[in-house]
């Protein structure tokens, strides 16, 4: 028998002590592990990691100043650097409960406590590299988001390695929720509840009652799971969902704030708390929470110019302008060359001085965003975008509403909710029949567009199609159903043979585009498989 080995295996090492470094390569070159890379700052392991495909990666929790552990796994599987495929280990020193809740909930594949032992760190690895080696087929379907891929090869690992059977079975859980096959996640969650009382299977059941809008059902669930682990912190964030939908905004809140004493350390949960403090004019809380989120979120991939924006107007709510003005500023520090983010410090200042009947601050800063939105190709934030619509009319722009609102329906054309705000943003501007008619006549222009794409590829013209679509594109960048129409265009063409790199990789674009509007969502996953059909080839 083969004696274990590392040899072959490509190895990130992440700690900001050189001893810790130089610990951990002498022990897995005793091993056998010859190609270790190592850094000792979690911004450089992100630049590292999206340039290299790592097999193993072995990362401190503390840093230093910048990013830490957590925000370096939470932003490689953000970005999709890292697949199922990849083994990675948390190191730590810390115990600090809410510290380790943080890390684990975004899942490393093993959490361990300094002093690591030679002995410890080996066979934790040649557990995790034995796993990954046997499902490397699940983990390129998983890769490729095919779900149906992924489904048929849970089942035939559950066949041959029945000792995995609870996580084959939860990883086929999700892909069947993807999948929306929700009579089928029914009867695997209760199969597996019959035999154990696993929480990943009572929340799967939560979650399909939720997306069935059973939300007294699903608040059932959540509140069990709750009650017998206490520290499974998911189960807060679908309660406060299910209380949010049934008009509970005080439970919502109380649920969130619970769920932040478990882990304060995620920028979501955190957000999502000054939310819900904000619609119970809770305003106290809000701003506790709002500051958490700039504090929590400094170094994280997943911080934004409105959370300063957000804290800022709350500021105002507690009467500490001086303070508010402080964090506006700090946006265009923060968020240097931005101009998305510039843009949101100006419509801030704009609403704030509006508020406060400062007309012409108000109207100068209105100025300045408009300016700023000429500069921008598109708005990527649909909040954004009615903020600055509001600020225009406000100003008597009407003109200029009109230009944001036409970038917003053209990516947003079929949005109820989006174009509801728009015609609310107008009507509380006294403007309510302007909106119906140029939503109408923008509605209508897109939807012939589109149309217009599709009948050129359906009758076969699809170069011609091709360039229609991609001329569109040029004004709605964003728009997820002629996103999908043009990447069935270049899957037609890829399909009847060549190689062309480029025309792929904006299929590939199109595609991630389109992939979270749930009105396309049976397209894109046959479209989806086709794509790695056709670039597998």
């Amino acid at each position: 028998m083969a004696m274990w080995s590392l040899a072959g295996k490509k190895i990130l090492l992440i700690d900001d002590y050189g001893e810790m470094r130089s610990m951990l390569r002498k022990m897995l070159s005793g091993y056998g592990g010859e190609d270790i890379s190592s850094t000792a700052t979690g911004e450089e392991a992100i630049e590292l990691i999206g340039h290299n495909r790592f097999d193993i990666i072995l990362c401190d929790y503390n840093l230093g100043d910048g990013k830490d552990g957590q925000q370096v796994l939470e932003e490689v599987k953000h970005r999709g650097y890292i697949t199922y495929s990849t083994v990675f280990i948390m190191i730590t020193a810390e115990s600090t409960a809410f510290m380790v809740m943080g890390a684990l909930e975004y899942q490393p594949d093993e959490y361990l406590s300094k002093p690591v032992t030679a002995t410890v760190l080996q066979a934790r690895l040649q557990k995790l590299l034995e796993k990954k080696e046997k499902f490397q087929a699940l983990s390129k379907a998983l890769e490729n988001r095919d779900h149906a891929k992924a489904i048929e090869q849970c089942d035939e690992q559950l066949t041959h390695h029945p000792r995995y059977r609870f996580e084959l079975l939860k990883l086929k859980c999700e892909q069947l929720i993807e999948l929306q096959q929700f009579d089928a996640v029914r009867e695997l969650c209760q199969q597996v509840l019959a035999d154990r009382d696993i929480p990943w299977a009572n929340m799967a059941l939560g979650k399909i009652h939720f997306y069935n809008n059973e939300y007294e059902a699903a608040q059932t669930i959540f509140k069990q799971v709750i009650a017998h682990n206490e520290s499974y912190v998911a189960a807060y964030d679908w309660l406060s969902r299910t209380h949010l939908q049934l008009d509970d905004h005080r439970a919502s809140q109380k649920v969130l704030q619970q769920a932040v004493e478990w882990s304060p350390k995620s920028v979501q949960r955190q957000r999502a708390l000054a939310e819900a403090s904000e619609r119970n004019n809770d305003y106290h809380s809000a701003e506790e929470a709002r500051k958490k989120v700039v504090r929590v979120g400094k170094n994280s991939v997943l911080r934004q110019a409105s959370d300063y924006a957000s804290l800022a107007k709350v500021l105002v709510k507690n009467n500490n302008s001086k303070e508010a003005f402080r964090f506006i500023d700090m946006i265009k520090r923060e968020f240097k060359g931005d101009t998305e983010a510039a843009l949101t410090a100006a419509l801030t200042k704009e609403k704030i001085y509006r508020d406060s009947g400062d007309k012409k601050r108000a109207a100068d800063a209105a100025q300045e965003a408009l300016t700023l939105f000429s500069e921008l190709p598109a708005i990527s934030s649909s909040d954004l975008a009615i903020e600055l619509t509001s600020a225009c009319l406000a100003h008597g722009k009407i003109d200029e509403a009109g230009q944001v609102v036409q970038q917003l329906v053209n990516n947003n054309h079929d949005d109820d909710q989006i174009l509801q705000q728009i015609s609310d943003t107008y009507k509380e501007s006294g403007q309510e029949q302007t909106a119906t008619l140029l939503l109408t006549q923008l509605r209508k222009e897109m939807v012939a567009t589109n149309n217009q794409g599709v009948k050129l590829l359906n009758s076969g013209q699809v170069e011609e199609s091709i360039g229609f679509f991609e001329k569109a594109l040029g004004d709605a960048p964003n728009n997820p159903a002629l996103n999908i129409n043009t990447a069935q265009a270049y899957l037609t063409l890829l399909k009847k043979g060549g190689n062309n790199a480029d025309r792929l990789q904006k299929t590939r674009n199109c595609l991630d585009l389109a992939h979270s509007e749930p009105k396309l969502h049976d397209r894109y996953q046959v479209l989806n498989k086709l794509y790695w059909e056709i670039a597998n080839r």
